[in-house]
């Protein structure tokens, strides 16, 4: 059968700088139809060629390990980057559950390292890495254990200047420990490999060199009480080592920081065991962890606990950007990108922005540029995926806001509007009496003008009589009487009549009386069939069917609900009954069941008058109580 096209590795990061975008895109469409095919060949020829062709295997590797230590935007970045991740992430799984061998390339330590970096908190990438290791542990524990072997020695030489790449191993150790608990667990086993990063942290002073330390023994630790067998046996057994090298309980023990002091301060590895001692108790890891407890307590001063740093959310103070937002864009602008954009789709906005600022918002010369490749060096390294920043919802403030030079003279306030008043065209009386002297008028005085002139001086004067009866006049004239709200109270011409002389209530008062005397008639109505039948206020239907229940719906308007729920209110309320009796004994005998007060005769004492023919006292008829008064 024939070969496949053979995949080139993925070149390293000082090659990929010298490639032009162009070949790179290049690169990218062979990467992706190869890959294509060879996820989408049959089995047989996948058995036969895929699992034997060395350059998969090659290029997989080399594009985990590029990607996972590199940041270039070339595998990062776009379209295309996306797709080959996803493509290499389906190779793989094929190769390592369908091939009939294992992918001696793809099992190394290094690659799936790798491979958890490029894919974090992937839930697929933790269930193939499973099912994984289930198929290929044999060959994936030898690596672990070069890998453990590797690192001790490289430790354990003082002073090595490979530290960064000891922390570069480490590390990868830790993720693929966290993805995979088994690789955890191979890490823990012996005592040589723990003992070797505890002697590491107490001769390295390095923050960040302690904190890979201790992660990956936090991993390690926890990954033995994971997976379907935990081994609690050899985590207490580790715990214990550390303890003892740490030399807690002991008289010589020195207050300075360790590796466990670390490990239990900074982590939740006594609240994990704790959990799982509550499920499983068992009498030795209590007392461990009741010592380590003890000994937690002790060196809180030395370290703080690991969290996560919180997201700052943005309160609109950071600086302006130097692309506008796309809410800031002018309409002509923004048509502009898409005339570009709909050419070339794969270029974002912002990036299209910057072509257009280059070249003077000439689409067609950005066009022309972009098909010849022909862009300048600082144009061609830019990310040609950027946006356009998305407009905040708060406004910035601009700590320098523009002022004109010089600073304007405000300019004199408009005089105020002058008031209105209805009365403006009134002859005023005061201004007709002022006198006419020219030396006089505009003062005000107080008191007599003059204080020699008398009353007969003035009614002798006839000089200005003239001019005084003519403004007197003209004034009068301008009057008008009628100028008020008229009162007709006592115009018996107008009314026809005499006049009553109480005064009428408001409209308001007027509906308020009567609104309380239909009240006062409806409750006295009820009152009355109440005391004459109280059956009829009862809740059953055969009352509501009744003929007296009609009547009484009739009478008063009212529902049977209404005419039920005052009855039970009246039975409730013996005070408002005491009242409806009352009422109802006064209102005995008067029509239309209404108040009727016995009207009680005068017994004051009253003298007799004359009396007319015809006509008879008042008093005549009453007692006379003039024998027993007073006088």
């Amino acid at each position: 059968m024939e070969k496949l096209p053979p995949l080139a590795p993925v070149p390293p990061p000082t090659v990929q700088k010298s490639i032009s975008h162009d070949e790179w895109e290049s690169f990218l469409d062979a990467w992706i139809l190869l890959l294509g095919i060879r996820i989408g060949a049959s089995d047989s020829v996948f058995k036969e060629v895929v699992c034997k062709d060395e350059s998969t295997s090659g290029f997989l590797s080399s594009f985990y390990q590029q990607l996972a230590t590199t940041n270039e935007p070339g595998l990062r970045t776009g379209a295309k980057a996306r797709t080959l991740r996803k493509l290499c992430f389906l190779l793989t799984r094929r190769l390592l559950l369908d091939a009939p061998t294992s992918p001696s390339g793809l099992l190394d330590w290094n690659v799936l390292g790798a491979m958890c970096s490029c894919y974090p908190s992937s839930p697929a990438l933790k269930r193939l890495l499973s099912e994984a290791w289930d198929r290929h542990h044999e060959a994936i524990t030898p690596s672990l254990e070069k890998a453990k072997s590797l690192v001790i020695k490289r430790l354990s030489i003082p002073n090595s200047p490979g530290n960064s790449e000891v922390m570069s191993d480490i590390r990868l150790l830790t993720i693929l420990s966290s993805a995979l608990p088994p690789c955890g667990q191979v890490l823990m086993a012996g005592s040589d490999f723990l003992d070797t990063l505890s002697d590491a942290y107490q001769s390295e002073k390095r923050v960040d060199f302690r904190k890979v330390l201790v992660a990956n023994v936090y991993v390690g630790l926890i990954s033995l009480l994971k997976g379907t067998k935990p081994n609690l046996s050899l985590l207490l057994d580790q715990l214990f080592s550390l303890k003892a090298s740490a030399g807690v309980g002991t008289p010589t023990a020195k207050k300075e920081p360790t590796i466990l002091s670390d490990l239990i301060c900074s982590s939740d590895l006594l609240a994990r065991l704790e959990r799982y001692l509550i499920v499983h108790p068992q009498k030795r890891g209590q007392d461990l962890l009741s010592s380590l407890r003890s000994y937690r307590d002790e060196s809180k001063a030395f370290h703080h606990r690991y969290q996560k740093q919180r997201k700052k959310t943005d309160k609109g103070k950071g600086r302006v950007p130097d692309l506008p937002t796309v809410g800031n864009m002018h309409v002509h602008r923004m048509s502009l990108v898409t005339q570009v954009q709909d050419l070339f789709p794969d270029l974002g906005s912002g990036y299209i922005v910057r072509l257009l600022d280059h070249y003077g918002d000439n689409p067609e010369t950005v066009v022309a540029h972009l098909l010849d490749n022909s862009l300048p060096p600082e144009l061609q390294e830019l990310d040609r995926s950027e946006e356009l920043p998305v407009s905040q919802t708060t406004s910035r403030h601009d700590p320098l806001p523009p002022h004109s030079t010089p600073p304007e003279i405000p300019s004199p306030p408009a005089p105020a509007p002058a008031r209105k008043n209805i009365f403006d065209d009134d002859v005023d009386l005061a201004e007709l009496a002022r006198s006419a002297d020219q030396t006089s008028q505009g003062k005000l005085r107080f008191g007599r003008g003059d204080p020699a002139l008398t009353a007969d001086a003035i009614l002798a004067d006839r000089s200005q009589h003239a001019v005084n009866k003519a403004a007197i006049m003209s004034a009068l004239a301008a009057f008008d009487s009628d100028d008020d709200e008229h009162d007709d109270t006592y115009d018996v011409a107008d009314v026809g009549g005499t006049v009553d002389g109480l005064t009428a209530a408001t409209d308001a008062e007027a509906d308020t009386d009567i609104r309380t005397r239909r009240a006062e008639d409806l409750d006295m109505t009820l009152f009355q069939a109440y005391k004459a039948n109280p059956a009829l206020f009862a809740r059953d239907s055969a009352t509501r069917r009744s003929q007296p229940r009609a009547s009484l719906k009739r009478e008063t308007g009212m529902t049977d609900e209404a005419i039920e729920g005052w009855g039970v209110m009246l039975a409730r309320d013996s005070k408002r009954l005491a009242k409806l009796e009352d009422r109802f004994a006064m209102a005995a005998g008067a029509p239309g069941g209404a108040l009727a007060q016995p009207e009680l005769p005068s017994t004051a004492y009253r003298k007799p008058g004359p009396r007319e023919d015809g006509e008879s006292d008042s008093d005549s008829d009453q007692p006379s109580s003039a024998s027993g008064g007073r006088g």
